[in-house]
């Protein structure tokens, strides 16, 4: 049998440990108070919305351990990361979930709460602005791209004033305003 060398000191860990003293418990009942967070505690990280997630590879931290980071109350963790903004939306996590755990959903509450205290990427306030300024987030440049679909040049009947000025009335819109 051979004999394996004792190291003195800390062991060591994959993961650096969590800093007890940072967690916020009010940060798990904020997000379960909402609308779509009543089933955030039957989550028992069984990591079936990572293996749907189309883009979990690419992130710091998995769909599942977002969700095990919220009701641990690691609030900094969660919506200052990218995660929570690069969620592509389709919904695989959650319509897989054998809990029933509104994951997506659980993340647009994480947006909201993002940019309720100021945390909103440059990109997605860049986007917005543009959504705003222009009403639309693609805007045909040139005539030629309409006729070579066998489409008038100018899009007939459009116009994206309304969209405007009820975009400038919204969270959106105030957002963009204080970033300028």
């Amino acid at each position: 049998m051979a004999e394996s060398k004792q190291t003195s000191g800390k062991p060591m860990t994959l993961v650096d440990p969590i800093d007890m003293s940072l967690l916020d418990a009010k940060f798990r009942d904020d997000i379960k108070s909402m609308p779509d967070g009543e089933e955030l505690s039957a989550c028992f990280a069984c990591s079936t919305c990572t293996a749907a997630c189309p883009i979990a590879n690419q992130w710091t931290y998995k769909p599942h351990q977002l969700i095990r980071m919220i009701l641990l109350g690691m609030r900094e963790e969660v919506l200052s990361g990218k995660e929570i903004w690069e969620c592509l939306t389709c919904f695989q996590c959650q319509e897989r979930c054998p809990q029933k755990v509104r994951i997506t959903d659980i993340f647009f509450d994480c947006k909201n709460l993002a940019a309720e205290s100021g945390k909103v990427p440059e990109k997605v306030l860049a986007i917005a602005k543009e959504l705003i300024d222009k009403g639309q987030l693609y805007v045909v440049t040139s005539d030629w791209e309409r006729e070579d679909l066998g489409l008038e040049a100018a899009v007939p009947g459009l116009s994206t004033d309304g969209i405007r000025a009820i975009l400038k009335e919204t969270r959106t819109g105030r957002l963009v305003k204080g970033g300028e």
